[in-house]
């Protein structure tokens, strides 16, 4: 596979919707041949977004009461069901036109830098047969789900990095009751540095899909 180019955009803290028609109007940039491929960072306030396969059973609450709290709700194009984020989790979109045309090449390879990342920060990332997401020590601490448009991906991962987990006790994660979620800084019992696991992360994803990196930016 010809190694290209990739831009890293990191967008900061970014309301969810704001950061989702983003994502959807460089994915269709991308389709037209307008823009480049794309791995979009960012975290999100707290929200709770729904896939294709989610729905109000996916919710330790009712609708209303989510909105009350403050956190927001969406329903989403993504595959799976409920998932939480909250800031002091990495979020990552990649815009990428995909090089083979292979959704299950496409996520293996993308959750397994994930795990790469993981492995940098000491902690043994655990996959599940036809489950999307990573575990360790038996706690979910990445969330997974993706939609592609003529072959241009978008969604992505969330992995649970400083992030406190409250938003999770709301939902169903992935439509499993008993789903335990964990994170890195409750892992290690002590809270990381965020941009080194972006750091970590963006060179594991370049190397796995042989991409270079532009310029990489500062976390706003």
């Amino acid at each position: 596979m010809d190694q290209s180019s990739i831009e890293i955009e990191n967008w900061g803290l970014v309301e969810y919707q704001e950061a989702l028609a983003r994502q959807q109007e460089l994915q269709q940039l991308r389709i037209d041949d307008k823009a480049a491929d794309t791995l979009i960072l960012v975290e999100h306030p707290p929200v709770v977004t729904l896939g294709l396969r989610g729905g109000d059973d996916d919710l330790r609450c009712s609708p209303e009461q989510i909105g009350q709290s403050g956190v927001e709700l969406c329903h989403i194009n993504r595959g799976g069901f409920a998932t939480a984020h909250e800031p002091g989790q990495l979020v990552a979109y990649p815009v990428i036109r995909l090089k083979k045309k292979d959704l299950r090449w496409y996520s293996q390879t993308f959750l397994q830098s994930l795990a790469d990342t993981l492995a940098d920060f000491g902690l043994q990332a655990q996959f599940k047969e036809g489950e999307p997401g990573l575990w360790v020590n038996g706690s979910k601490i990445a969330s997974f789900g993706i939609a592609v448009k003529k072959w241009v991906s978008s969604h992505g991962i969330a992995l649970n990095v400083n992030n406190d987990l409250s938003t999770f006790g709301m939902i169903i994660p992935c439509g499993k009751p008993t789903e335990a979620v964990t994170s890195i800084r409750q892992q290690l019992g002590a809270q990381v540095e965020m941009a080194q696991v972006v750091e970590r992360f963006t060179a594991h994803f370049c190397r796995q899909f042989d991409y270079t990196p532009a310029a990489m930016p500062a976390l706003p």
